[in-house]
């Protein structure tokens, strides 16, 4: 190996070879020598092993310095190589080093044999294990493929551009027939809006649709949806009613001391208020009238809301206990169509046609697409070259026949879509009533679907605003009946009030005439003590001695 490389060194030494090589000549030439070097020292390995199997140790020791040298030199002409010369280099050197250090060591210490000078060893001989083949620059397996192969007469690249245009006027021929075709059938299939895969969509009411198989799965964890929205909503109710009654109670206690109110005035002479407006109160009930009045407006805005909130439960209970049920409810509550064996042969009929549509689609884009194909690799270049001038014409006639079946397939499917289009438009006029029929259907099991799925949204929504309900709600209770208790406190302080206001009108009145007893006042204590007395049965206050009357009326 190293003979050979010495002699490839040689020849790009040679001047020739330089000047055809050029700026590579010096990087081959290094990358040869690193070889030389690395090939030398490998060589050296060997014949040390062989000195230390003759148990020549001092040659062993001259052999393996004389590897560790050359390799040494290989390393360094091997800077710029790639990573697997590097490492290659790197190998040899911990294989030679170990072998040169453990040589020398036995020899200084144990064998102690002299050792020789390299130049007094036998030199060592290649031996050709190979016979080296000349190179045949004709052969295209050494020089690659002929770079003169498509070099050919000008005459015959004209004419083959003038065959390129004859393919190209077909391919335009055809392909504007197909265009126009297209053209119609996309027009009537638009004015059709049949959609093969939608024609026929009865597989979608055989199964109940996955969004809804996600709600009811989600409330199949939780089974104590509707109690727990029918609670919330009760314990609303509650206390709903709760404040309303105290509402109420209130605005009777403010009326019954407006009318006590009222007697009194009348009952002192003096001139009642105009009729619709009350006495002016006192200051503790004309507070209480004006947060009864704010509670009251509070209260009749919330009823609104309350009222909504219950529609809106009233409207999805239903919807959620449905959702909450087993899946066989669910699936029978959607709507499905029902068709009869006429419906199910129109269908079919339909469906049948518009496969036939698509399958004509098919068929002329592959047709399309195999001359295509077959013009782009269409090459008679070599027919040319061979050719008379005179002869083109007729070549190109002939070669363009191979183009005629797949112009009569084209044919043939181009005249098949008059066909195809005039029963698609019959089978569509008995399709007409079950379309009708199947798109009300689906409408509703759309719409079905829809507001189920929205009962479920509308579940977290509902809870939420039945607890800000009863959050509100239990506010306006506690006040309420705060001010429940404001109102009898206050009721009970005007009562007194009034006691006393009678009682100083009754001892600022002078004592009357002496007159004759009215049997007619002896006769009513009986009465009184019934209870059956009327302020309007009295004599006038000033005819009365206060000391005469019965206990009732003294108080009064």
């Amino acid at each position: 190996v190293v003979d050979y490389y010495k002699e490839a060194c040689r020849a790009l030494e040679n001047s020739e070879t330089a000047s055809l090589l050029g700026k590579i000549q010096k990087d081959w030439k290094k990358l040869v020598q690193m070889k030389i070097y690395y090939f030398a020292a490998v060589a050296h390995l060997h014949m040390g092993k062989q000195a230390e199997e003759q148990q020549k140790f001092g040659e062993r020791v001259i052999y393996f310095q004389s590897a560790l040298d050359k390799l040494n030199e290989a390393i360094k002409l091997a800077k710029g190589q790639p990573e697997t010369v590097q490492e290659a280099l790197r190998f040899t050197m911990d294989v030679i080093g170990g072998k040169y250090n453990a040589a020398k060591k036995d020899n200084d210490f144990i064998y102690h044999e002299a050792v020789p000078a390299l130049d007094t060893l036998q030199s060592v001989k290649g031996a050709p294990l190979v016979k080296a083949l000349p190179v045949n620059p004709t052969d295209p397996a050494v020089t690659g493929p002929d770079i003169f192969a498509k070099l050919v007469p000008m005459a015959a690249h004209e004419a083959s551009s003038l065959y390129s245009e004859e393919k190209a006027k077909l391919l335009r021929d055809v392909m504007a027939k197909i265009e126009a075709k297209n053209e119609v059938l996309d027009q009537f299939m638009d004015s059709m809006q049949l959609d093969p895969e939608t024609v026929d969509n009865l597989d979608m009411y055989s199964h109940i649709p996955p969004i809804l198989m996600e709600k009811c799965a989600a409330l199949s964890v939780r089974p104590d949806t509707v109690k727990n929205l029918v609670q919330s909503m009760q314990v609303l109710s509650g206390v709903f009613t709760d404040v309303e009654a105290s509402l109420k109670e209130i605005r009777d206690l403010l009326e019954e001391d407006e009318a006590q109110e009222r007697k009194l005035q009348e009952l002192l002479g003096k001139v009642p208020p105009p009729q619709g407006s009350p006495p002016p109160p006192s200051l503790g009930l004309a507070e209480v009238s004006k947060e009864c009045s704010k509670y009251m407006e509070v209260h009749e805005k919330a009823s609104f809301t309350n009222t909504e909130l219950h529609k809106a439960m009233n409207l999805h209970i239903g919807n959620l206990r449905l959702l909450s049920g087993p899946l066989e409810q669910v699936r029978a509550a959607l709507p499905s169509p029902t068709l009869t064996e006429d419906d199910k042969q129109v269908l079919q009929n339909l469906k049948r046609i518009l496969g036939k549509v698509q399958e004509m689609r098919d068929q002329r884009m592959s047709l399309e697409q195999q001359l295509r194909e077959m013009i782009q690799k269409d090459d008679i270049t070599t027919s040319l070259v061979t050719t008379d001038r005179s002869e083109m014409k007729k070549l190109f006639e002939e070669q363009l026949k191979k183009y005629d079946q797949i112009k009569v397939y084209l044919e043939q499917n181009l005249a098949a879509q008059e066909n195809v289009l005039k029963a698609l438009t019959d089978a569509n006029v008995k399709y007409a009533a079950v379309r009708k029929a199947l798109a009300e259907v689906e409408h509703k099991w759309n719409t079905t679907v829809q507001t189920l799925v929205a009962s479920y949204e509308a579940y977290e929504d509902l809870m939420k605003k039945s607890q800000e309900g009863k959050d509100f709600y239990t506010d306006l209770e506690g006040k309420a009946a705060r001010l429940l208790e404001k109102a009898r406190a206050a009721c009970q302080a005007a009562e007194a009030n009034r006691q006393q206001i009678l009682e100083k009108e009754m001892k600022k009145q002078p004592p009357p005439r002496p007159t004759a007893p009215k049997p007619a006042l002896q006769k009513k204590p009986p009465e009184l003590e019934a209870g059956g007395l009327d302020v309007g049965d009295l004599p006038p206050l000033g005819s009365l001695v206060l000391s005469e009357l019965p206990e009732e009326l003294r108080s009064l």
